[in-house]
């Protein structure tokens, strides 16, 4: 039987966001990829984050160079940004939930730490 669809709720703390993660990725079915798998596959969503970026910034592609005008709008070129920054984030919490990481936890840890630091 399948797990029930998973929800968001409003105003979600991150434990909320991991939660869900795990919860999508059992409707999916996903929940047996393992951890080098999902890194993997977030390198490649990073990777594609990049080509987003590229493209809002209407910097070097290949079909420009070929002659052909395809300089995206504005609009929808953000909007794939944002879906990459998503695609990027999603594979980061299944990562976390792989190894039991608290996300929030690790995050106000680690940006106490920056919030010392200074970078010269």
């Amino acid at each position: 039987m399948r797990p029930p669809k998973p929800v968001l709720p409003p105003g979600p703390s991150m434990a909320n966001f991991q939660q869900y993660i795990k919860d999508l990725e059992a409707f999916h079915g996903w929940d047996d990829v393992d951890l080098v798998h999902n890194v993997f596959l977030m390198v490649e969503e990073v990777g594609e984050l990049a080509k987003g970026i590229r493209k809002y910034e209407k910097l070097f592609d290949e079909e420009a160079k070929r002659g052909e005008d395809t300089r995206p709008d504005a609009g929808p070129a953000r909007e794939n940004v944002a879906e990459e920054i998503v695609d990027v984030f999603n594979y980061l919490l299944a990562i976390a939930n792989r190894l039991d990481i608290d996300v929030e936890a690790a995050f106000r840890a680690k940006n106490g730490l920056n919030v010392e630091r200074v970078w010269t």
